[in-house]
This record gives C-alpha cells, structure tokens and sequence, in this order.
C-alpha cells in the first residue's frame, strides 16, 4: 500500500495566536518548526513512503526540502481547502491512502505512524486518532478522498459521522503522544511535565521559552 502523509503548516507568523500573551510571533515561529520538525523526524524514520508538507510559507518549504519532502504551495487559505488540495495532489502522484497529522504533535513516533498505517491497510477504512480537547490529530483515509476532511471544533466526532455514514469499519488509535498537541500555555507546561516522553528537538526549543511559560 502507497501511503502519503500529509502535513499542514499555517504562515509562521500567524501560528499559534493563542500563545501570543505568552510567546512573541518570532518564538511561535520557532516554536512551530521546532514541533514540525520532530514530526518530521517520526515521519522520516516510518514505513510512509512519501511526505507532502502543505503550506504557503517559505520557511517552512525550507524545512520540508531539507528532510527531502515535498511541498505543496496551498492556493486556497484556509485549513481544510489546503488539505483538499494535498489530497487531489497525493492521488495524482499514486497515493493508495493518506495520513493527515498535524504539525503541532511533537511526541508522535514512528511506531504510531506505523500503527496508523497497520490500522488502515485494508480498503476501505478510516482511522482517527483524537486530539484532547474533541478535534482530530491523525486520520488515515484509504482511499485519501474516501470522506471529506471537516477539521476544527469538534472534528474528532465530525469525522466519525461522516465516516459511519459511508464506510465500515471505523478503527482508532489512542496514543497520548499523539493527543498532546500545543495550543495554549497550560499544553506548554503540560508537555514540559512529560520529560520521559520529550523529542529532544522540540524540548531544546522549550528550554529558551520556559521563562515565559512561567
């Protein structure tokens, strides 16, 4: 099976706007590359044949080329609508299945990619994994246009709707690395209270911003 993943970036300088009472925009930026990164990393060292970072901000095509991805340039703005092009994209190069994560999950590993891609081995199937707070923060779709990509507020349950109306069965991965992503200042200090699980990457970047976390 031909898996692709599929990695979306915002602009750097309008990531993470939640984090702005406490980081300035020039350490959210480093703070999302540095957690784009370490997905990365899980990707490259995962049974994921090809990896398309989607996004329309030239740093981040920086990082994609440097670890030998593709990078798609998004037309539309938008999450969902750049995500619908990187799916048309990944059918157009061969892709059998896609699996979407997002760039802000530093603790995913390779073994759950793998779980991922296990889960979703046969067709049809859709796999999702949940974020903490009801969204969505990985969903394997094989074939990759099998539902529509419907993430933010409550996307976790959105998904498992549409994927119950079209196809069984619906398989899940629970991973607490996975569900760790960083939205808000609590996620930072939570994530810095689970050092037996850090990416030594994302965790070198913490160390510069623990003064402002605390």
């Amino acid at each position: 099976m031909n898996v692709f993943a599929i990695v979306p970036v915002k602009v750097l300088g309008l990531s993470k706007r939640r984090l702005s009472s406490t980081l300035s925009p020039e350490k959210r930026g480093e703070l999302t590359i540095a957690m784009l990164e370490d997905v990365l990393i899980a990707l490259k060292g995962s049974t994921i044949q090809e990896t398309l970072v989607v996004s329309s901000d030239t740093t981040v095509r920086e990082v994609a080329e440097k670890f030998g991805f593709f990078y798609l340039t998004q037309k539309h703005s938008g999450l969902n609508p750049a995500l619908k092009e990187a799916i048309a994209w990944c059918i157009q190069k061969g892709a059998d299945a896609v699996l979407i994560l997002p760039a802000d999950i530093p603790l995913v590993s390779s073994n759950d990619i793998d779980k991922l891609v296990e889960l979703g081995s046969e067709k049809p199937t859709v796999v999702l994994s949940p974020s903490l707070n009801g969204g969505t923060n990985a969903l394997l779709l094989n074939p990759p246009d099998l539902i529509q990509v419907s993430f933010g507020k409550n996307s976790f349950f959105t998904h498992i709707k549409e994927a119950i109306d079209i196809v069984k069965p619906v398989k899940f991965h629970a991973s607490r690395e996975i569900m760790m992503d960083i939205d808000s200042k609590d996620d930072l200090i939570h994530l810095l209270e689970v050092k037996d699980i850090a990416s030594k990457h994302v965790f070198k970047q913490f160390r510069l911003l623990k003064k402002a976390v605390n």
